[in-house]
């Protein structure tokens, strides 16, 4: 057996904590800190993650060691159901393709071998049925279940994640280990906490030295109950309900039932039954207002929109509405408080066997077909008839081989953790071959830690802290590209923030005299071999940090001269007003792109985060995923981002999806260290509300950092403030409803159930606001996306106006209320080439992000949030032709919110909202021709401006740009030399491929692998296509004769297959198309819609589509 560790990660801007691999076989065991960038540095160190299945979460349960655990868990279910369906359509394929020749030849060829190796066990003196090979288990195809291992508060840390996390791909099962104090072990051994069949784990919780023993957590129930039961909207007071109900419980029952309540709800999330296509039925009066309601028409058994009356009573009528998703029933989680406990673990493997001797077996004469069972510890006979034991023909056995992670986060930890009884018990120290130190700043040259590396000298010490470890580059594909943007455009783009010497003396010139041991620093790529002997693997010395040197030597020339023409060129039409941008207010304003990728971080795109810095006002981040604060640090020097984080005003958060919003908890506690001290104390969570009458002395008292967005966003922040005192006191969370677009002056906004705002009818609050966060007025929007996606627009004093789409389909309500925007940043996470995708995906191309830009009238505009399917730069085509035509959009009609959707679901809707079926509105998205319009059109009862031209600058964002607003229109003149660069970049690729194709091979490898997956995925589509038209009309024929229907309209059900079989793949209402309609031979009519119709994408709050979003988001 071969095992090795592996060092994916230390403390660098990028990546907070230390994060290590434990590779045996074909299974790995992640150990450390699951921080943010974690799953990114994966994909750029390659290291394949899809064989875990079990995670050892070290450290103190606080978002620094658990930043990344969301991410990490939403790409392993996706790779994991992947994989199951990948093997069952192998499986399915083999025995499809196979002829009935083949099969039995097949199942014949089995029946021998079995005889041979029965007649063979017999002989041996063994039973066959004893030693049968049980391949049923190992066949049969089930969905893994992902073990995550921490200390205390780690359900509750997941459990909020409840209202934006919904996957069936894997179950998973949290274990926190949290023993008894002053628990005593046996020096003679000690049992493992947790083994499998490589290897066997000791945790170690450790409190700090001079903490209490004591347990003191707030009870929160009094009985076990059922998840239904623990999901009610209107649960009593858990303190009221435990002294009321019984006096018998004990403070560590109740514990224990707030752990099963906790663990109730994670396994909802990831191993529910729910379905969002299933419907119940209930009375109008009882049902919880807004809400999607339909009915089923009397005659034609078919679903209907049901709209409820506005000003009368609500009839006593029944109406069918979707089962509530469980998350967004349980309101609140059992209280907690933070946890001062870190968690180490000493890892085993098991007693090692002796190497077979196949040689001794054959001299002894003994039947090869029972050699496997001879090593497994059987005792056979030979031919001969003479008994052969194990150790006749096995090696004698050996110690296993193991390690320790010891996660030190203060010094009273440290005394702690080197008073532990483990280092004493022989079970679990022997076989230790090394020691991962995961330590603070200060600790590495500790007296009491240098002293214990001295009493295990035999040890291999390997020590990872941030004042040891270099801030070296962590994501190398991106650092590449921009430095080589850099050698372009440097105004632009600058090399990111970076340093390979470590702070301190290195630890590894450190020897002792006697003994000659060295202590190793850790660094990336680092592993050490454990199996079958201990051996290190440092990473190459000569290059173990990128060479900035060497990319800039790789620019080709051709480019730089490119890039010189285009700096002349921009510095002539600096003179030019119409390209100087001196009419546009704060044109001194910048634009900073943290973030430029879609759905899940790549090697090139961070996700979604764009920092606005307005002189004179603040700086503003416009969503904030995972990585944000990382992408700071190395855009800005410590100075400059004291700077940058001292003049935050405020965050906004599009929506709840996962790649928007992971960043906010560490850029927040970036902001309260910057602005209050790293040792300001929190608020008392248990103080009052604050009521109306202080609400405006609150906002002015002293500095706070306000957040808009939706209420999903506050309660999740709120729900792990119990967890980590993270500065959530000095946050103003607004909960921010989309503008009634008949007045859109201000959005609706409350805080703590006050109202706020900047057009409210209290002229005091209205300055306190726009004192406090330097924005005149913030007006958002819904949007077509998920449940509570919202698009914004910002104004300040100036006149400079900011909008920010978030992920949306071309909205006309955004355009409306961002007309006349200064600067538009809108996503295009799709080509024009997949215009089916970005419908189906609810995202916008880049013609409609310009579409909507041009009716918008914004003066600038900068496309972001690109699919991370295009590694390095989006087909550009739809910039050729930038002179078009616009006519004012019209106010699309709103509907209900449907609020028990999860933010992240599985299921596509397979309803869509229809509004008033006697409009027709539009967007037209049809990629235009050279010399025609895209334009937003309007009933033509609407009032028509005449066209006017509009000349827009439109700018490709990627990673690390920092962009003036007045200089965005300079930009297109480097585009031309970006594309040169990439088309230079792959031809030397390619190559170097024909000189050194082993090398160059394996970096293709992967994307060879996706575009056979593509092929495949096409392929599949298109036989799932085809066997839709061959029984389409036995399925609704069926349909029409099924009076329950499980609620699915047949109407919209062929509307959907339509739109399939044209490639587009969204459910649309058939009042918002242009359509065809056919009659079938049975007299069955089918709408289909026409090609160059796309109906409006108004939003889940307030207009056509569904409120559900795509479950795999991941994917885009």
């Amino acid at each position: 057996m071969h095992s090795y560790i592996q060092i994916l990660s230390t403390p660098t801007a990028d990546t907070p904590g230390t994060a290590l691999i434990l590779e045996v076989g074909n299974q790995s065991y992640l150990f450390g800190n699951i921080h943010e960038g974690l799953q990114r540095t994966c994909i750029q160190r390659n290291a394949k993650l899809s064989k875990t299945s079990e995670v050892f979460i070290t450290g103190k349960t606080e978002w620094k060691n658990v930043g990344g655990l969301f991410g990490l868990i939403l790409t392993l279910a996706d790779a994991n159901t992947q994989a199951v369906m990948s093997d069952t359509e192998s499986t399915r394929r083999k025995k499809e393709t196979a002829t009935p020749e083949q099969l039995a030849a097949r199942a014949k060829k089995m029946l021998k071998d079995e005889a041979k190796r029965k007649q063979a066990f017999i002989e041996a003196g063994l039973d066959p049925d004893e030693h049968a090979h049980d391949n049923s288990a190992k066949q049969q195809l089930t969905l893994p279940t992902l073990t995550i291992h921490g200390g205390e508060n780690l359900t509750h840390t997941v459990a909020t994640g409840r209202r934006f996390i919904f996957r069936k791909g894997m179950p998973i099962e949290i274990v926190e280990h949290t023993e008894a104090r002053g628990q005593e072990f046996p020096t003679d051994g000690r049992e493992p906490d947790w083994a499998d069949e490589n290897v066997q784990v000791w945790k170690l919780p450790v409190e700090p030295f001079d903490k209490s023993n004591a347990a003191d957590i707030s009870p929160e129930s009094a009985r076990k109950r059922s998840f239904d039961e623990f999901a009610q909207v209107d649960l009593p007071s858990p303190r009221n309900e435990a002294a009321s109900i019984n006096h018998s419980y004990t403070a560590e029952d109740l514990q224990a039932l707030d752990r099963e309540a906790r663990k109730c709800v994670v396994t909802e999330m990831f191993n529910s039954q729910w379905r969002l296509d299933n419907l119940v039925e209930t009375s109008l009066p009882k049902v919880e207002l807004p809400a999607v309601l339909w009915i089923r028409d009397k005659d034609t058994h078919k679903l209907e929109r049901y709209y409820p009356p506005q000003d009368e009573p609500l009839p006593d009528i029944k109406v069918l509405i979707r089962r509530p998703w469980p998350g967004a029933l349980v309101e609140r989680l059992p209280a907690t408080k933070p946890s001062e406990i870190a968690m180490s673990y000493i890892v085993r493997h098991f007693p090692q066997k002796g190497k077979f001797r196949p040689q001794k077996a054959t001299e002894l004469n003994v039947n090869q077909l029972v050699w496997s069972a001879l090593q497994n510890g059987a005792t056979v006979k030979s031919r001969d008839g003479v008994t052969v034991t194990p150790d006749m023909v096995l090696d004698p056995t050996r110690t296993g081989g193991g390690f320790a992670v010891l996660d030190v986060p203060t010094k009273d930890h440290l005394m702690t953790l080197l008073n532990r009884p483990e280092w004493k018990i022989t079970r679990v120290m022997d076989g230790l071959q090394a020691i991962i130190w995961n330590l603070s700043s200060g600790l590495a040259r500790d007296p009491s830690l240098q002293s214990f590396i001295q009493q295990h000298v035999a040890l291999k010490h390997v020590i990872s802290a941030p004042d040891i470890s270099p801030n070296y580059i962590t994501f190398d594909s991106t650092a590449a590209l921009v430095i080589r943007l850099n050698q372009i455009d440097s105004e632009r783009y600058r090399i990111p923030i970076h340093s390979n010497i470590s702070p301190l003396a290195s630890l590894s010139e450190q020897t002792d005299e006697d003994k000659g041991t060295r202590y190793i620093n850790a660094t990336r790529d680092f592993k050490l071999q454990l199996e079958p002997q201990l051996q290190i693997q440092e990473p190459p010395r000569k290059q173990p940090f990128l060479d900035t040197s060497k990319v800039l030597q790789l620019m080709p020339k051709d480019v730089l001269k490119l890039a010189d023409t285009a700096r002349r060129d921009v510095a002539s039409d600096r003179l030019v007003d119409t390209l100087t941008g001196r009419n546009l207010p704060s044109q001194d304003a910048e634009v900073v792109c943290l973030g430029t990728g879609s759905s899940a971080p790549s090697k090139y795109r961070n996700v979604s985060a764009t920092l606005l810095r307005v002189p004179g006002c603040g700086s503003y981040l416009f969503d904030c995923g995972e990585g944000t604060l990382g992408q700071l640090r190395r855009l800005y020097s410590p100075a400059e981002l004291e700077e940058v984080l001292g003049d935050l005003k405020a965050i906004w958060i599009s929506h709840m999806h996962a790649d928007h919003h992971l960043g906010t908890t560490s850029v927040i506690k970036a902001w309260r260290e910057a602005n209050h001290g790293p040792d300001r104390q929190a608020l008392s969570l248990d103080s009052p509300p604050l009521k109306a009458t202080n609400v405006i002395e609150a906002i002015q008292q002293e500095k706070k950092l306000f957040l808009f967005g939706g209420q999903r966003m506050m309660e999740w922040l709120e729900e792990y403030s119990l967890v980590e005192d993270y500065g959530y006191d000095q946050v103003v969370a607004i909960d921010t409803l989309p503008a009634n677009l008949t007045n859109p002056r201000s959005s609706p906004m409350s805080w703590n159930g006050s109202q706020v705002g900047f057009c409210t009818l209290d002229p005091a609050m209205n300055r306190a606001m726009m004192d406090a966060t330097g924005i005149q007025n913030l007006v958002s929007c819904s949007v077509d996306h998920c449940v509570g996606s919202q698009a914004v627009h910002v104004r300040f004093h100036t006149g400079f106006g900011f909008s920010y789409s978030g992920d949306c389909r071309p909205s006309e309500q955004f355009v409306r209320i961002g007309r006349g925007s200064t600067v538009l940043v809108h996503e295009a996470t799709f080509d024009d080439d997949m215009q089916g995708d970005a419908q189906a995906k609810k995202h916008s191309t880049m013609s409609e992000a310009i579409g909507v830009a041009l009716a918008m009238r914004a003066k600038r505009l900068i496309l972001t949030h690109f699919s991370q399917r295009y590694h390095k730069l989006p087909n550009l085509g739809a910039l050729d032709n930038m002179e078009v035509k616009f006519d004012d959009p019209v106010e699309p009609n709103d509907c209900a919110e449907e609020p028990d959707l999860p933010a992240d679901s599985e299921a596509r809707d397979i309803f869509t909202e229809t509004s008033d079926p006697s409009t027709d509105e539009y967007i037209s998205t049809a990629p235009q021709a050279s010399g025609q319009s895209s334009a937003f059109s309007s009933p033509s009862n609407s009032p028509q401006p005449s066209p006017s031209k509009h000349l827009l600058k439109v700018a490709i964002a990627f990673d690390f740009l920092r962009v003036r607003v007045g200089d965005i229109a300079y930009m297109e003149k480097f585009m031309p030399t970006v594309q040169r660069m990439f088309e230079e970049l792959d031809q030397e690729e390619r190559a170097k491929a024909k000189d050194n194709p082993g090398a160059i091979g394996r970096a293709n490898k992967e994307q060879e692998k996706e575009e056979k997956r593509e092929k495949l995925k096409k392929r599949e589509q298109e036989n799932k296509e085809a066997k839709l038209r061959k029984n389409d009309n036995h399925q609704k024929v069926r349909r029409n004769r099924d009076p329950t229907n499980k609620g699915r309209n047949e109407d919209l059900t062929q509307d959907t297959r339509s739109g399939e079989r044209h490639g587009e793949g969204q459910h649309r209402s058939p009042s918002h198309e242009r359509v065809t309609r056919e009659v079938h031979k049975d007299g069955t009519e089918v709408v289909r819609p026409d090609a160059e119709s796309i109906r409006t994408s108004p939003s889940p709050n307030g207009g056509v589509g569904s409120c559900s979003a795509e479950m795999q988001h991941a994917a885009e």
